[in-house]
């Protein structure tokens, strides 16, 4: 049985047997405050249900996931730089003058009838004002004139040109760190998410945990206002002193205080679920014991929990997979020392076909580029790599060192929460057992009105004493699940949503 139920059958039967109020006038009249409207019954929102409609709405996680898409491009950018190139341009050219080259195809040689030229003179070089050999009546003439358009007014022109990476050792190095940065994105990912969902997961449980304390003071509530009724009856007939009455209207008034209280803090709680979950705040929750196990898989031996979270957490492996991304990079600085060979190949086309009397032409080829010395640039950036090294190699060992450090203080808190559960569930017992003890003795005549009320307080503050141990016991073993890396929540894929 509960022990919400045993807490209200119990305190139902502390309650002493009603007497029928006397109709004397001198009977001063006590009234407790009307019993509220009961609020509208909400569709059950399951802890299992919650967690898949964070995984499939949360704005975190989409930001989160977004943020995933973009890191996925990095090989693809990265393998922009070794596939081929190719690019096109075109232009129109509007010219002031069009230019014309014309000239002979053939030549004719006639007789002019007198020596052409000037005679060779022996004491001077050959050239253009001096030509060798001597003047002759014969002379070249042009034949078969054509013109070649150099420039046209009106000009228009294009070109394809291809460019293929052969030997790019910068590239070969970016492409395998664009790969280990997209891993580290995708766990670094899925680590948001599991740690989205266990937010959710905590502020389920505690929704669900102030529920069952709602639970517990609307009983309180409805027994306090029967004590009231019983004390003013028995007060009525002279049975008991006043100072009875007036203690059970002030513990009536208080328990309206705290039912109010619990309420509003049971309905925040659902509103900052609602937020996580970003949806409507139309739901109710489960009480734990409605939602199975919390945490039951968690390791419980320090040593072997140490090494399981070194393992199974994915923070620890994003920043393992961090020092290799930094190694990597110290990798692609040092392949600038080496040269890049590539392959070219160009197509042009315009309407001027220039001194090849051609409108198109192609041109292939192969271009090497080395550079011998950038000024101490790569140098210096090799000194900046290895500064990301260590710096990547440290996140890498403070993660670990907090995996540790959180695994211990989470058994720790669990050792400790069971511990004082135990307590609680053995003051629950006792409180249970004293109140039956006043029972008897007040219907013995032994014991006083009011004794009977502080033992029922007693009880009551001690069930609500073990709900809040028994949240604590499961985040406890939800932290302890946490930070050894096994919470993790299946995705929302996999069973259809329904809320009753």
């Amino acid at each position: 049985m509960h022990p919400l139920s045993l807490l209200a059958g119990l305190l139902l039967a502390q309650a002493p047997a009603q007497v029928p109020p006397s109709p004397a006038a001198d009977a001063p009249v006590v009234t407790s405050a009307p019993a509220a409207t009961p609020a509208p019954q909400l569709p059950v929102l399951t802890l299992e249900e919650a967690l898949r409609q964070a995984d499939r709405q949360s704005p975190d996680l989409e930001v989160a996931r977004a943020r995933l898409a973009q890191a996925d491009t990095l090989s693809a950018q990265a393998w922009s730089a070794y596939l081929p190139q190719v690019t096109a341009q075109g232009g129109y050219t509007r010219n002031s003058a069009e230019a014309n080259l014309t000239l002979p195809t053939s030549y004719i040689v006639r007789d002019v009838g007198a020596p052409t030229g000037p005679a060779n003179d022996p004491s001077r070089p050959v050239g253009p004002d001096n030509p060798p050999g001597g003047a002759t009546n014969f002379v070249a003439v042009g034949a078969d004139y054509q013109s070649v358009p150099i420039q046209k007014k009106d000009q228009l022109g294009g070109s394809i040109s291809l460019r293929q990476g052969l030997i790019i050792p910068e590239g070969y190095v970016a492409i395998r760190n664009a790969y280990l940065g997209e891993k580290q994105a995708t766990l670094s990912v899925e680590d948001a998410r599991r740690a989205i969902l266990f937010g959710v997961t905590r502020a389920y449980l505690g929704a669900a945990s102030l529920r069952e304390v709602l639970a517990v003071q609307e009983q309180l509530l409805e027994v306090r206002r029967g004590f009231e009724r019983n004390a003013q009856a028995r007060f009525s007939v002279g049975d008991v002193p006043k100072l009875a009455v007036l203690r059970a209207t002030l513990d009536r008034a208080r328990a309206e205080q705290e039912l109010v209280r619990s309420r509003n803090a049971y309905t925040n709680a659902k509103s900052a679920l609602a937020t996580l979950l970003a949806r409507p705040v139309d739901f109710d929750v489960q009480t734990p014991e409605g939602q199975g196990a919390v945490g039951q898989s968690a390791e419980k031996d320090a040593a072997s929990a140490e090494a399981h979270a070194l393992e199974a957490r994915l923070d620890v492996a994003a920043s393992r997979v961090g020092v290799d991304v930094a190694q990597g990079q110290r990798r692609a600085v040092a392949a600038r020392y080496l040269p890049n060979l590539a392959a070219t190949g160009t197509y042009n086309l315009s309407n001027a076909g220039g001194f090849t009397g051609q409108n198109s032409n192609w041109s292939v080829g192969l271009g090497l580029s080395w550079t011998l010395f950038d000024g101490g640039l790569r140098e210096a950036q090799l000194r900046e790599a290895s500064g990301r090294i260590a710096e990547a190699r440290a996140t890498l060992r403070a993660s670990e060192e907090k995996a540790r450090d959180e695994v211990r203080r989470a058994l720790n808190d669990l050792e400790t929460t069971e511990k004082n559960l135990a307590t609680a569930q053995e003051q629950v017992a006792v409180a249970r057992e004293s109140a039956l003890q006043v029972k008897r003795s007040f219907e013995l005549g032994a014991a006083t009105y009011l004794e009977v009320s502080d033992t029922n307080s007693a009880l009551a503050q001690a069930e609500l004493a073990a709900v809040a141990e028994s949240l604590n016991v499961r985040l406890a073993r939800l932290d302890l699940e946490r930070a050894v890396g096994d919470f993790d929540p299946a995705p929302a894929d996999s069973a259809p949503e329904t809320v009753r």
